[in-house]
């Protein structure tokens, strides 16, 4: 079993370091085989991340319809950040203006031959996840950017006062400007499209992980009876990976594993240690919560309302008992 990470495709530097200091592989979705961004596949090629495309199919209609909407965006909103932004608290791949858009392009690409192969509302889904995507990818370059202005300046303002202790570039970003949350804009609709991808993935996993304060509120909001089962807060982060921490990991897993197959309670005195390792540059922290008597199917589909068809669901209730959710954080 792999931890799947939710509701975002896109992995950043950070992020992507963040998740390697506490599992050895996590699952990444993607809304389609076509323009997966060069980081993720930077990640995948390393080992730390596993792409997955749970829906495939209509990708050249799926890239053609993205490149005219995104002309689209840039003719009403000015591009995908301010677009992105605009709608917050709508539901743009079920809101009447965008879905009139959608339908024209769909019918244009029609007339030439290329009809929906899957229904519209999945296929709306992984175009709002490709948008979203690359929101996430502009947004990050944005946040490094600013992180890089901000060290200069902290550096020159420095020098320019004749200290000698000018502040590391590295630390004074990250004082300044911490890790965003990219769940900050809508949450509720990134849930409810990344979903659509859950309920097709047809190798289910007891495990979900977030690195967004935003994702993680909205579910404790939907679900306030889960329970807190790991809290750690100094996972050291490491440039290579080394035999303790990946038999931490592995034991980790391990533990998870017992908790996801077994009623509710279980004892959890002396399963969960955090790793003996020596600290790294950055530590992370790690929290986990288990819904008790719920499948992640029966869980989303609780929280975000859509109520789809699941590959591999007989065989998801089967094999577990439970849903453990858990947010990493740097």
């Amino acid at each position: 079993m792999k931890p799947i990470y939710f509701p975002f495709t896109y992995v950043s530097r950070p992020i992507a370091a963040a998740l390697a200091a506490c599992f050895k592989q996590t699952v990444v979705y993607q809304p389609s085989r076509h323009n997966i961004p060069p980081e993720n596949q930077m990640w995948a090629d390393s080992g730390i991340i596993d792409l997955r495309v749970p829906i495939a199919g209509d990708e050249n209609k799926l890239e053609a319809i993205l490149k005219d909407y995104n002309a689209w965006a840039n003719l009403h909103q000015g591009g995908t950040l301010d677009f992105f932004k605009a709608w917050e608290g709508k539901i743009p791949f079920f809101d009447e203006t965008f879905s009139s858009q959608i339908r024209a392009d769909i019918k244009k690409q029609s007339s030439a031959g290329q009809s929906l192969k899957e229904p519209e509302d999945i296929f709306r889904a992984r175009l709002f996840l490709h948008i979203a995507q690359n929101f996430d990818l502009q947004n990050n370059g944005l946040n490094q950017d600013l992180k890089l202005f901000d060290a200069m300046e902290q550096d020159l303002m420095k020098n320019l006062k004749g200290e000698d202790d000018a502040l590391n570039p590295g630390a004074a970003a990250k004082k300044r400007f911490p890790i965003s949350d990219p769940g900050f804009y809508m949450v509720a609709e990134r849930l409810k499209a990344w979903t659509k991808l859950m309920q097709h993935d047809r190798e289910p996993s007891g495990l979900y992980i977030t690195t967004s304060r935003s994702v993680l509120d909205e579910l404790l909001d939907k679900a306030p009876e889960i329970e807190m089962v790991i809290d750690f807060d100094s996972i050291p982060m490491h440039a290579s990976r080394d035999e303790t921490v990946e038999k931490w990991q592995d034991g980790l897993l391990a533990s998870l594993n017992t908790l996801l197959t077994s009623a509710w309670p279980v004892s959890t005195d002396g399963m969960f240690e955090a790793p003996v390792v020596s600290g790294g540059d950055e530590n992370v922290a790690i929290k986990l919560y288990i819904v008790a008597g719920e499948t992640p199917y029966d869980f989303f589909v609780r929280c975000v309302g859509d109520n789809s068809p699941q590959a591999g669901l007989e065989t998801e209730r089967l094999r577990f008992k439970n849903t453990l959710i858990g947010i990493v954080e740097l």
